[in-house]
């Protein structure tokens, strides 16, 4: 869901069209009656400001006039979030938890593989007649990959072993090519400098979607009212 979460982010065209929209009206009311230069970008977390920065009428924000303005010109955009449908359901994912999860299951995977290696030298010696001896040591360093391979395909666990040997090597490299991949995502939005988690960064999207959802409600609303009252006065 990371990795989607990533795709659709950096894939889609209608939030890229709607955050330069928010760049230029953000830059017309900073450079309104100064001197200011024009800036290139904004950080992710102005975005759930818009809101609150509120016109002369006291009701009436930035994120209203984001409304109009894609309402305006480009009315496809309105429906942005549509390109984020994993995005809106990733902010409650914490990566960093996943990690230790899968840090955990590589440990008590290596605790199995080292269970059957001691089992196969246990039945090898107890074929061999050498129960007098000493116990085999668990500890595998003597054995070649040929060797270990022959021993771990000789019973159930050690078949299962290989399974999940491979299954969570596949997963390891997934798990490292998803935070590549979330590093070009800050990277895309200016933000690698930051120490912020993929959960983090999806939350932001998930109020500004919501946010963006409830301005344009009331846009519309009051356009409505706007209709049913000029249709009264007529």
């Amino acid at each position: 869901m990371v990795d989607s979460a990533c795709d659709e982010i950096l894939n889609s065209v209608r939030l890229r069209k709607l955050l330069g929209i928010v760049l230029n009206i953000g830059n017309k009311l900073n450079m309104a009656g100064s001197e200011k230069r024009k800036a290139n970008a904004f950080t992710l977390e102005s975005l759930l400001k818009l809101n609150q920065a509120k016109a002369f009428d006291k009701k009436t924000t930035v994120l209203h006039y984001v409304v109009l303005v894609v309402r305006r010109n480009n009315e496809l955009l309105v429906r942005f979030a549509d390109d984020l449908p994993t995005v809106l359901k990733s902010d409650k994912i914490y990566w960093d938890q996943c990690l230790t999860d899968l840090d955990e299951v590589e440990n008590q995977l290596e605790n199995v593989r080292r269970l059957a290696l001691y089992e196969y030298k246990l039945a090898r010696a107890r074929k061999e007649n050498r129960t007098t001896a000493a116990p085999p040591s668990l500890n595998d360093d003597n054995m070649s990959l040929e060797e270990e391979l022959t021993a771990l395909r000789s019973s159930k666990i050690g078949v299962f072993t290989l399974g999940a040997i491979k299954q969570v090597s596949s997963l390891r490299d997934k798990v490292e090519m998803t935070q590549s991949k979330f590093k070009r995502v800050l990277e895309y939005f200016g933000e690698s400098k930051k120490k912020i988690q993929p959960n983090e960064l999806f939350e932001i999207f998930v109020t500004f979607c919501n946010n963006f959802k409830r301005a344009n409600e009331e846009v519309v609303a009051n356009e409505k009212k706007k209709v049913s009252f000029l249709f009264y006065c007529s």
